[in-house]
């Protein structure tokens, strides 16, 4: 029997303490154990969401690249490889320089030329045999109408003395859009367009900035195992799985190259860990954690898969380990000290308090993830609300700096939604608009109250009305930012100018109704006295001659007013045939005492056996005096006139070409040129209807006018000077002779 205070006791007590004092230190062990494992698994998926989360990044960055190459595709500056393609593709190059493209270039259809800019903003047109390039056969075959060619870059495409080759996305280029020279797009395959795209810039820009932990980083191979980023410079480029055993032959990496070879090259995503002979400057042999994921850059003809790996030092976990170990031994030995000392209350109640502060903390973690999720699906709601508007939304500061936008927004003005971020209103809207846009922010930064505004806005060559919203967003009674919500109204506006102009001319279709009646009458007198001279003047070719021009000229001015009003309302659908080089001469004759004496040099190069063409004589001969008339005026100080005609060689047209060497039209003028009462001329020096007038005359008997123009403050050291082409049909008749029936059926078919 023991007695409290014998030695029995205390041995007793002792031999107690020390096999707790064992037992919590074998426990310790064990929970550390299964501590690092815990902790282990938890670092090491967050390492995955690393890398996925880094995957899906680069995989939506070549989406976009993608996109950028599909919009680019269908500029009509692109497909009609108009003047403009190096400022286009400028346009495009800044946005997808900052994701690796170096190059941006069209090979035209026969695989001759190649039309490049590079990524320092360089044009250049390149000549060579590239027709057997496979990605050219590829876009050359209708069923890739629309589809992407994914491929290694050809030796002649690299600019670079790095191992990494360079990836091409191409898109075969139809002529399928529309603008004013070109209004029936001929749907006809004239070549394809590639972006150059550096992989190991683009794999760099997404991995460089990542840590895992504190030393842990990442790098990415391509799906031949080759390094396209790596902390080490010196890896990229190389065979992952020789550059290690040649940077440390020590080290036995046959964990990594597995893992490299049946996971990783094979698209899978997954964690694990191998052996490795350094980290960041440390050179020792040390157990790494890795998790890794797939990124699938998709094609039409192929899908390239890379692999980015997230790696940390079993380091990154053993610190935390050891600090919790460390915590819990304390807690184990304060724990043991209160029960050799008697506290069983204490523990008592430390389990009840422990009981209760587990159900609070379970009770508030539900009610914090319950508010999370609310406070996500709110933001959800909102960012899908905003994303979704077909209206340009974006959040400005006192600065008049761009704070946030939405996708629609970004795309209309030429940015992306992170790249606009933190640009001025000025810089983006063109012009006075910006300065306009900024006064009305301060505005409502000053009175705190919204307003509403229209401008008309300069974005890339178009120009749209926007209406505005400005709404101030407020934090703590002051104004933090101003939200802007601008609608395009631009198609309200021109059908608003078009209906303007239509009661314009219908006014002037009452008023040519009355000029007509006034003028006819002294017509007809003209004429008559006029028919009477040319009988007086019988044997006298050169009078006669003069009054027969009086007479034609006369019957012209009849129908001038004719023309005028069937400019008011719909003409009837009647065909002629006339002599293009006929009504040209007679033209001539007219205004060579003009040009005479205005000093204008005029050259005529007709084309002989020119077949007739659909259309009214007179009605053309009015055209042609409009655009002779024009380019005098164009020529103050005198120049050079050339007028040509040929038949191009589908032979079913006739060119009719006026060049003169004048002033010449500004480009912001050139869209407008045909449209009714436009005029560039000062008030009463003219009506602003000759080349409408024109367009209607040509466009009524199926032909087309187009101008290009080079004017004087444009031309920098070049000539300046104004061509209008004029298109006409060829007589139905004159066609069916000019043709064999075999090859008349041969282009028939290929219209259809």
């Amino acid at each position: 029997m023991f007695r409290l205070g014998s030695p029995k006791v205390y041995l007793t007590v002792s031999a107690i303490t020390l096999l707790i004092l064992i037992g919590a230190f074998i426990l310790g062990l064990m929970s550390a154990d299964k501590m690092r494992e815990i902790i282990s698994v938890q670092f090491n998926q967050q390492q995955l969401t690393i890398a996925k989360g880094t995957a899906s990044d680069i995989e939506e960055k070549f989406a976009f690249l993608k996109n950028e190459l599909h919009t680019l595709n269908l500029s009509p500056a692109i497909q009609y490889l108009e003047v403009s393609w190096p400022n286009r593709m400028q346009i495009t190059m800044d946005n997808v320089k900052p994701y690796g493209v170096m190059e941006i270039g069209l090979v035209d259809g026969q695989g001759r030329v190649i039309y490049r800019l590079d990524a320092g903003g360089e044009s250049m047109i390149s000549q060579g045999d590239f027709q057997r390039l496979e990605w050219l056969q590829f876009a050359r075959t209708p069923e890739n109408r629309g589809k992407y060619f994914l491929t290694r870059v050809a030796p002649e495409f690299s600019h670079s003395s790095s191992d990494i080759n360079y990836l091409m996305i191409v898109l075969p280029t139809y002529q399928v859009s529309l603008d004013e020279s070109h209004p029936r797009p001929s749907g006809k395959f004239v070549g394809c367009l590639y972006f150059l795209l550096d992989p190991s810039f683009l794999a760099r820009k997404y991995t460089q900035d990542i840590r895992s932990g504190h030393t842990g980083y990442a790098w990415v191979i391509d799906r031949k195992g080759f390094f396209l980023h790596h902390p080490e410079s010196g890896f990229i480029g190389q065979d992952a799985f020789e550059v290690r055993e040649k940077r440390d032959p020590k080290v036995n990496f046959a964990e990594i190259n597995k893992i490299q070879r049946e996971k990783m090259l094979a698209g899978q995503e997954g964690v694990s860990w191998y052996w490795s002979g350094w980290h960041r400057g440390i050179a020792k042999k040390m157990k790494k954690f890795i998790a890794f994921a797939p990124i699938n850059l998709v094609g039409d003809n192929d899908q390239l898969t890379w692999s980015v790996a997230v790696v940390a030092p079993q380091t990154e976990v053993e610190g935390a380990i050891h600090e919790v170990f460390f915590r819990q031994f304390l807690l184990q030995g304060f724990v043991i000290l209160m029960i050799l000392l008697g506290g069983g209350t204490i523990i008592y109640y430390e389990g009840r308090w422990a009981a209760a502060l587990e159900e609070e903390v379970q009770r508030k973690t539900a009610a914090l993830k319950l508010s999370r999720d609310e406070l996500a699906k709110s933001e959800k709601l909102y960012k899908s609300l905003v994303e979704s508007a077909e209206d340009t939304i974006f959040n400005v500061d006192a600065k008049g700096e761009i704070l946030s936008i939405n996708r629609y927004g970004a795309k209309l003005l030429g940015y992306t939604p992170h790249g606009i971020v933190g640009k001025h209103l000025t810089s983006i809207f063109a012009g006075g608009a910006g300065d306009k846009i900024f006064q009305q922010v301060n505005e409502v930064f000053s009175t705190t109250v919204g307003l509403r505004a229209t401008h008309e806005v300069a974005i890339g060559d178009k120009d749209f009305y926007l209406n505005l919203n400005l709404t101030p967003i407020r934090e703590d009674d002051h104004v933090h930012s101003v939200l802007i919500i601008a609608h395009d109204v631009t198609a309200t506006r021109k059908m608003e100018e078009q209906l303007y102009f239509t009661e314009k001319l219908a006014s002037l279709g009452q008023l040519a109704a009355g000029v007509a009646h006034e003028i006819n009458n002294p017509l007809a007198i003209i004429l008559g006295y006029t028919d009477m001279l040319l009988e007086k003047a019988e044997g006298k070719p050169k009078d006669q001659k003069i009054l027969q021009t009086i007479i034609r000229q006369g019957l012209n001015c009849k129908k001038i007013v004719e023309n005028l009003m069937t400019f008011a309302r719909a003409p009837e659908k009647v065909q002629y045939d006339t002599d293009v080089n006929r009504n040209i001469d007679l033209v001539m004759e007219v205004v060579r005492n003009t040009l005479l004496t205005k000093k204008v040099e005029y050259h005529l190069d007709l084309a002989e056996n020119l077949p007739r063409v659909q259309g009214d004589a007179a009605q053309l001969q009015q055209v042609f005096m409009n655009l002779v008339t024009n380019a005098i005026k164009a020529m103050p100080d005198g120049g050079r006139l050339t007028i040509s005609t040929r038949v191009p060689a589908d032979g079913r047209k006739v060119q009719i070409l006026f060049v003169d060497t004048g002033i010449g039209i500004k480009k912001d003028h050139l869209p407008k040129i045909f449209d009714p009462f436009f005029t560039t001329g000062k008030v009463g020096e003219g009506t602003g209807l000759g080349l409408s007038v024109s367009y209607a005359i040509i466009k009524k008997f199926g032909g087309t006018i187009m101008c290009a123009s080079r004017a004087q403050e444009e031309a920098a050291g070049e000539e300046s000077g104004t061509t209008f082409t004029l298109t006409l049909p060829v007589a139905a008749s004159q066609y069916t002779e000019l043709q064999p029936p075999e090859e008349s059926h041969a282009r028939e078919n290929s219209d259809h």
